[in-house]
């Protein structure tokens, strides 16, 4: 079965579903699918003129060079809930092996990339939905960082939450775990829209406007310059991945603690 169902709903958008019960973990299996899935989204737009920067060869295409991507959610409650920490660090180099390169991929992807969050988006989910150009979200559904699970960020992660969410303030308290209502998120620019989703009827209203937007904005990227501008504004998260500086447990830094007033218990 697979983890993510890719379609296309438009000509010039695709629609990426995670179908990973029950919360959509971001596995090695399901970083791999999405990378897969990415690579085919991307030849799909470039046999249709995407990146060719000659506009008359560009226009003489029936998509003229246009494309877009939704990422959602089937896995009701959840965006995503993040990692399957307990397996990710079974492998030393998770982070940099695995991880990092799919979200800078996503990053960095020539496409617009439009994140419908129907869901929670809790730790790497929230790295998920961040790393797409256009996040939208349903009502009463909530976003979280890394402290509440005793873990430290990833090199990765640190560069690139400090650019997402600029005010020192609000930093810090994304990463003290607040569980930010949509109206703060959109506030402080974590989200662009919210959508709601609370009365009869409205359940697909969340991914009905993440296709507008994806197909408004769609036409914009043809020319090809959008994966390398992302590139040149997002490379400080690639670089702190590939920097190798020990990423330190919880128990590490007990651990030195120890060893350190062990070797002078008087000064304590």
């Amino acid at each position: 079965m697979p983890l993510i169902k890719l379609t296309q709903p438009l000509p010039t958008v695709h629609l990426l579903t995670l179908c990973s019960p029950p919360d959509n973990r971001l596995t090695p299996a399901l970083l791999s699918e999405l990378s897969s899935h990415l690579d085919t989204i991307e030849a799909h737009w470039r046999s249709n003129g995407g990146g060719e920067m000659d506009p008359k060869k560009r226009d003489a295409t029936d998509l003229k060079g246009a494309g877009a991507v939704v990422i959602t959610s089937e896995c009701k409650g959840f965006f995503s809930n993040g990692l399957d920490w307990e397996k990710s660090i079974k492998n030393p180099k998770f982070f940099e092996t695995i991880f990092d390169p799919v979200m800078y991929r996503l990053m960095t992807f020539p496409l617009v990339t439009v994140a419908a969050i129907n869901g929670h988006a809790f730790a790497g989910g929230m790295v998920l939905a961040l790393s797409c150009d256009f996040r939208i979200m349903t009502s009463g559904r909530g976003l979280i960082a890394q402290l509440a699970f005793g873990s430290p960020l990833p090199n990765s992660f640190g560069p690139f939450l400090a650019q997402r969410i600029p005010h020192p303030p609000h930093l810090r308290d994304t990463l003290l775990a607040r569980r930010w209502k949509q109206s703060e998120a959109l506030q402080i620019g974590l989200l662009d829209e919210i959508v709601d989703n609370t009365q009869p009827g409205s359940d697909g209203k969340l991914l009905e406007r993440a296709l507008e937007i994806a197909q408004r904005e769609a036409p914009k990227i043809a020319a090809g310059s959008w994966g390398a501008m992302k590139d040149r504004l997002y490379h400080g998260y690639i670089d702190a991945s590939h920097s190798n500086r020990a990423v330190l447990m919880p128990f590490h830094e007990a651990a030195v603690f120890q060893e350190r007033v062990g070797r002078d218990k008087a000064k304590l």
